[in-house]
C-alpha cells in the first residue's frame, strides 16, 4: 500500500513536471514554427493552403507577441479567409486574402457574436496593417513623454515678467507691440478675436521686445500662454470649456502641472476630493 502511494506521488510530480516544461516551450520561437508549418485549415485542400501558406507563416510571425494563443488565432483567421476565397473563385494570394475587398466579404458571411466578430475584425485590420508594412499599433507613451511636447505652464510667468517690462516702458514702441499682442490673444482665446495673436503690424517688433528679455515668443507659445491663463482660473472647468470654447489639446495643456503635484495630496486636498471637506 506504501509503495503504491509512493508511486503514485512519482508519477504525479512527473506529470507536473512535463506539464510546466510543456508550458514553457510552446511559446518557444521554434514551436512556434512548427506549429504553424503544419497547420492545415479545415475545408482547404492541401495544395490550396500550400499556394499561401509560407507567406502566412511568415506574416504571423511578424505580427505580434510570439506566443502559441495569437499565432494559433492568427493562422486560424487566415485559414478561413482562404476557405472564403474558395467559396467564391476568388485567386488565393496574401493580398488577395488581406485585400480591403476581401476583408469586408469576409466579414459580412461571419456568423458569430457581436464580441468574436470584432475580435476578428482586430485580427484582420492588424494582418493587413503589418502585410503593408504599416505600424500596427501606437507605441504607448510615458506621461513624461506626452508633457514633453506641450507649452510648459511655467511660460506664463515668463509672459508675465516680459508685460511687467513692458508697461513700465510705456514710450517703447516695441513694448507698446508685445502689449497689444498679449492683449490680442487673450482676445482670441475668449472668442473676442479674429486670430491667435496680434496683427501682422505689432507681431514683428513684439517678438523683438520678447527676444529682448529672452524669450523666444511664437504664435503657438503666445496661445498656450494665454490658454494656460484661462485655466487657471476659480470658475468649474466646464463654464471654462464653454465660455472659452477650449479644445482636448487646449485642455492638454493642464497636464504639464502634473509634475509639480505630490505623489500624496494634502490632507485638506485629500478631504476635497473625496467630498468631505
Amino acid at each position: 500500500m506504501v509503495a503504491e502511494q509512493q508511486r503514485r506521488r512519482t508519477v504525479g510530480a512527473m506529470t507536473d513536471h512535463d506539464a510546466t516544461n510543456t508550458s514553457e516551450s510552446i511559446d518557444a520561437p521554434e514551436a512556434l514554427c512548427n506549429f504553424l508549418t503544419a497547420y492545415r485549415p479545415t475545408g482547404v485542400k492541401e495544395e490550396t493552403w500550400a499556394l499561401i501558406a509560407d507567406d502566412a507563416v511568415k506574416l504571423v510571425l511578424r505580427a505580434g507577441a510570439l506566443t502559441r494563443l495569437r499565432v494559433e488565432k492568427d493562422i486560424q483567421l487566415l485559414g478561413a479567409v482562404v476557405a472564403h476565397l474558395v467559396e467564391r473563385g476568388r485567386p488565393v494570394t496574401l493580398d488577395e486574402a488581406l485585400s480591403d475587398a476581401t476583408l469586408l466579404s469576409f466579414d459580412t458571411s461571419l456568423q458569430v457574436g457581436e464580441k468574436t466578430k470584432e475580435n476578428k475584425r482586430g485580427i484582420t485590420r492588424r494582418l493587413q496593417a503589418v502585410h503593408r508594412g504599416l505600424p500596427w499599433r501606437a507605441e504607448k507613451r510615458t506621461p513624461e513623454e506626452r508633457t514633453d511636447n506641450l507649452v510648459a505652464h511655467t511660460e506664463v510667468d515668463t509672459m508675465h515678467r516680459i508685460l511687467g517690462h513692458a508697461h513700465a516702458m510705456a514710450d517703447d514702441a516695441e513694448g507698446v507691440a508685445f502689449i497689444a499682442a498679449v492683449s490680442a490673444a487673450r482676445e482670441a482665446r475668449r472668442g473676442q478675436g479674429a486670430g491667435p495673436g496680434a496683427s501682422a503690424h505689432d507681431w514683428a517688433p513684439a517678438r523683438r521686445f520678447a527676444d529682448r528679455h529672452g524669450w523666444n515668443m511664437t504664435q503657438r507659445l503666445l496661445k498656450a500662454c494665454v490658454t494656460h491663463e484661462t485655466l487657471n482660473t476659480d470658475q468649474p472647468l466646464a463654464i471654462v470649456i464653454r465660455n472659452n470654447g477650449l479644445s482636448r489639446r487646449d485642455l492638454d495643456l493642464g497636464l504639464t502641472r502634473v509634475r509639480d503635484l505630490p505623489d500624496l495630496p494634502a490632507p485638506s486636498h485629500h478631504d476635497l476630493l473625496r467630498g468631505t471637506a
